[in-house]
Order: structure tokens, then sequence, then C-alpha cells
């Protein structure tokens, strides 16, 4: 087994839950379905490919910045006459008064998270090269969230998931006070016999059905203590390669 690290930043980020078409959710962390995704989109297989092969990694997940949820309040089709509104799946024209549809889409903002991707070194290694040279535009969630920093950060690495506790944490230091724990989210138990924090529903079914099916997740809060909190953007980037230099000295 080997891994890759990832970095999820960006001004929005939108991880999609259960939901109707009015209401449109976001998770508080990456799904596997987005990750699985956001994969097939750098290997570039078009919508409705058979990815299970993808559904063989697995995903442990430190919560650099939570975030805000913010709402975009959308409206489509009003003040049309009835003929130039929106159709209806059938391909009617809705009755007159009912031609405009509301919707609240929600989003993550100023959220950043890392990620290790652990699973057999075949799929590890066909996804970072196709992470290094995407076919597709890579996104975080919906096609308007685009990232702001590089989503690979490590290639072929011996221990992504304890390297967590090392690399620079994408957050601003506490001036004051104690360092705040760092969220960690995890799809296999990180201690033997724990018993699941919850339930997500964001495991593709396999082959061509575009279903979901519900997993166990674990979250935890923890000091790192081997962390730096390196504060945002460029002087994170500056953390991570001196981290980066360290590490490959």
């Amino acid at each position: 087994m080997s891994g890759l690290l990832l970095h999820l930043s960006g001004p929005v980020q939108s991880w999609g839950s259960e939901a109707e078409f009015e209401v449109r959710t976001t998770y508080r962390w990456p799904t596997r379905s987005a990750l699985a995704g956001l994969f097939a989109c750098a290997l570039g297989r078009p919508r409705g490919s058979d990815n299970r092969d993808l559904a063989e990694l697995r995903y442990t997940i430190r919560v650099d910045r939570p975030g805000q949820r913010e709402m975009d309040f959308h409206t489509v089709g009003g003040g049309y006459p009835r003929h130039l509104t929106p159709p209806t799946a059938e391909g009617k024209f809705r009755k007159a008064g009912e031609g405009t549809i509301l919707t609240e889409r929600w989003y993550l903002t100023d959220a950043a998270f890392t990620v290790a991707v652990t699973g057999p070194a075949v799929i590890t290694e066909m996804v970072g090269k196709a992470l290094q040279r995407p076919v597709f535009s890579l996104f975080l969630g919906r096609r308007s969230c685009t990232p702001d920093t590089p989503i690979l950060l490590f290639d072929q690495v011996v221990d992504p998931v304890g390297d967590l506790d090392r690399l620079p944490v994408h957050r601003a230091s506490a001036r004051r006070g104690p360092r705040e724990a760092v969220t960690f989210i995890y799809d296999t138990a990180p201690e033997a016999g724990a018993r699941p924090d919850g339930e997500v529903r964001d495991t593709p079914v396999g082959g061509t059905h575009r279903g979901f099916i519900r997993r166990p997740m674990w979250e935890r809060q923890r000091e790192l203590p081997g962390a730096l909190d390196s504060g945002l953007g460029t002087q994170w980037i500056n953390a991570l390669t001196a981290y980066r230099q360290e590490v490959t000295a």
C-alpha cells in the first residue's frame, strides 16, 4: 500500500450531500464520491464511466480550516412569458405563475483540507500521474469551485496518514492562548474496535449507475505538536516548501 497527499483549498467548495433539487446542501468535508469524481476528471474519464477501481482508495481528511457555510440563492425563469420558462422533465411548460424556479445552493467558504489517500500502488500511481497532468479541469465539488493551491502535494508517500501529523497546517497561527485542536475525518476506524461517530451517504454504488450508499465515519480532534500553523496563502506555500526540502534532504 502506498499513498498520496492532497490539499483542497479555494474561495468556495461544495461537497454535495443528500438533497432535492430545490436545496443543494454540502457536507463539512470532501466526500468519497466527490474525490472519485475529481480523480476521474484528472484521468479524462467521461461521466458514466466505470470507476469501481477508485472505490478501492481510502481517505483520511485533516480539516485545516473548516470554513463557513454560505447560501447562494438562485432564481431561473422569473418574469418570462410561459413559453420561455424552463420546461418540466416531461418537456411541458409550467402553469402560469409557476414558471420561476427557486433554488438554494450551499457552499463552504475559506475552507482548507489536507487529504491522505491510500490504496493499491497501481491505483495511487495512476491517480498521482493524472493529477500532475489532468485531462479535464479540476474543481472542488462543483464546476464553479476552483482550487487556489496545487492539489497534489506529494506522490507515492510511504506513510501519508502519519504525515498528516507533521505537514504544515494551512491556517493562521493563534496569537493568544493554546493552539486549537485539529479535526480528522476517517473512513476506517482509527483505533481497533472504535465505534463510528456517524454515517454519510457518499459512496458510489459502482458501475455506471449514479447511486450512493451509506458508510460509517469517525471524527477525532487532536493536538498536533509536530505540525506548524503556517499562515495563509504564500506563507503556507513557503512552509510547505521548507518541509519538503527537509524530508527529502
